[in-house]
Order: structure tokens, then C-alpha cells, then sequence
């Protein structure tokens, strides 16, 4: 699946290399051949940041003639609109690349080049709302947690797509989601954690393929199966479920003795993050 930065990097000509060359065409006009080497010419030892050779023809064909892209800035300019988004393995890719890039630039010893594309590549994060951090010293975009949650909750979406009951799950979930964010009370709190719980066992039955029908009795079979790292990493989720069963009136009635105090705003969203990542690793760790 594509991620967001990977996604964006169909904008970064406009955004990030045209404005670049086009301020340091005349005192630097080879800065698109740096780049182009940096990303087609990499090093023994450097991270792999394109998918393997015979996935994509054109990317084939962009490193078989290499040697030719990076002797003439337009022939590199030309080469850099043909990179696409799907060349990379994933928006890590292109973080490593990004990354890359300011290190060959480095070279030049210029203030003023390193500055511009500094300012490219934080405009251009801005601007597509992306999770990454940007640190100068050294240059690196640093992935964010929100980031890889997000990926996380896009992949349980396509698979909650193929299932009609996992879709009828999820929707659940999200109207629930959006009336708490909306208005935020104990009940909609509640019924938030309900329907993510609801969400994970709806998950886990169809990760056992018909062959558990219930939230406890899936998770004890992954946990016998070994699909955790370990028994206290099941547990995390075994005490969320517990948790959504006996504090009252979420699961059910309940147990008012367990009561320490009411529900905060962060209760919600750290119990959803549970059952959510729960849902969305699923059918991985049934594999």
C-alpha cells in the first residue's frame, strides 16, 4: 500500500526540485545531476530505496542508462519526472532519498543551497500534512507515531473492504468515533470503546476462519499458536477486553466495585488504539 509521503513524491518536482534548479541554474546549474545520482547511482551498502529489479520496466530502463541521465542537467531533469511513486518501496524510501540528497548537496559547501532545499522540503511536508519530523543535523525526516498509525488504519480499511460483516464493524466504529469526538460524555465514550471492542472480536473471528466465534477464546488460540511475541504482550489486550466487559455499562452491566473513577477523554482514544491495532494485525499474526 502506498503511504502518504510515497503518495506525494508525484508533487515534489513541482514543489521541491523545479523551484530548486530554477534559483541555481546559472551559479550551479549541475544540482539535477546530484540528485539523480543520488537516487539511480547509490553506493555499495546504502539502503535499497526502489523495488527490485524487474518489477518496473521503466525504473529498469532508468538504471541501465544512468551513466547517460547524469551527464547532462536536462538529461537528469528529464530522468528525475520519470522516478514515480511506485518505484520506491515505501514513503520510507523517500525519506531516505530526501535525506540522501541534502547530504550529496552538503558538498557544495554552500549556506544558501543547503537553506533552499531545506525550506523545499519543509514547505513540501507542510503542505501535504505528512508525518514525518524534519532534523537539520544531520539532515533526516524522522517517520511519526500518527504516521505509522495511519498506515495501520488504512491497511484494517482494505481489509475490512473484503468482508461485509468487518466493513458493518468498522462503520460502527466510526460513527460511534465521530459522535464522541462531536460530544464527548460517558456515554458516547462508551459506546466508542463498545463498538472497537465489538470491532476486534469481529477481527479475530474472521482471522480464525470460522473456527473460534468469540473475543477470548480467538485470542487463546493465537496465544497457543505462539502468534505473539509473548504471553505478557497477550495479555495487553486479554485485560483491554476484560476492561470493556466489566467497567459498566460499555460491554455490559458490569461491575460498579471496579470503578476507581470516570472515564477521561484519554481512556477512549488509548483503549481504541488497542482494539484497533488488535483489529488491524490480525489476520497477520493468524498467518
Amino acid at each position: 500500500m502506498t503511504d502518504r509521503l510515497q503518495a506525494a513524491w508525484r508533487y515534489a518536482g513541482a514543489e521541491i526540485w523545479r523551484p530548486l534548479f530554477k534559483r541555481f541554474a546559472t551559479s550551479h546549474p549541475d544540482l539535477p545531476i546530484e540528485v539523480v545520482r543520488t537516487a539511480l547511482d547509490r553506493p555499495h551498502g546504502s539502503p535499497a530505496i526502489f523495488v527490485a529489479r524487474g518489477r518496473k520496466k521503466p525504473l529498469d530502463r532508468l538504471r541501465e542508462d544512468v551513466a547517460t541521465l547524469i551527464d547532462q542537467p536536462t538529461d537528469s531533469r528529464a530522468a528525475l519526472r520519470r522516478i514515480k511513486s511506485d518505484f520506491f518501496l515505501n514513503g520510507r524510501s523517500v525519506a531516505i532519498l530526501l535525506s540522501d540528497v541534502a547530504t550529496a548537496l552538503a558538498q557544495y559547501e554552500s549556506a544558501e543551497i543547503d537553506d533552499a532545499y531545506r525550506e523545499r522540503v519543509v514547505d513540501f511536508l507542510r503542505r501535504h500534512e505528512l508525518p514525518y519530523r524534519l532534523d537539520t543535523h544531520p539532515f533526516r525526516l524522522v517517520p511519526l507515531l500518527h504516521g505509522e498509525i495511519d498506515s495501520l488504519y488504512a491497511g484494517l480499511r482494505v481489509r475490512a473492504d473484503r468482508d461485509v460483516h468487518l466493513r458493518e464493524a468498522l462503520a460502527a466504529f466510526e460513527t460511534a468515533w465521530a459522535r464522541q469526538s462531536a460530544e464527548w460524555n460517558q456515554h458516547t465514550a462508551k459506546d466508542a470503546i463498545r463498538m472497537a471492542s465489538l470491532l476486534a472480536e469481529n477481527m479475530l473471528v474472521s482471522a480464525s476462519a470460522g473456527r473460534e466465534n468469540e473475543f477470548s477464546r480467538a485470542l487463546n488460540r493465537m496465544r497457543r499458536e505462539d502468534r505473539f511475541p509473548s504471553n505478557d504482550f497477550a495479555n495487553i489486550f486479554d485485560r483491554a477486553y476484560t476492561f470493556a466487559n466489566t467497567y459498566p455499562n460499555i460491554r455490559h452491566p458490569g461491575n460498579a466495585d471496579c470503578v476507581k473513577r470516570l472515564l477521561r477523554k484519554e481512556d477512549t482514544l488509548i483503549a481504541a488504539l488497542l482494539f484497533v491495532g488488535l483489529s488491524a494485525c490480525a489476520h497477520d499474526l493468524c498467518e
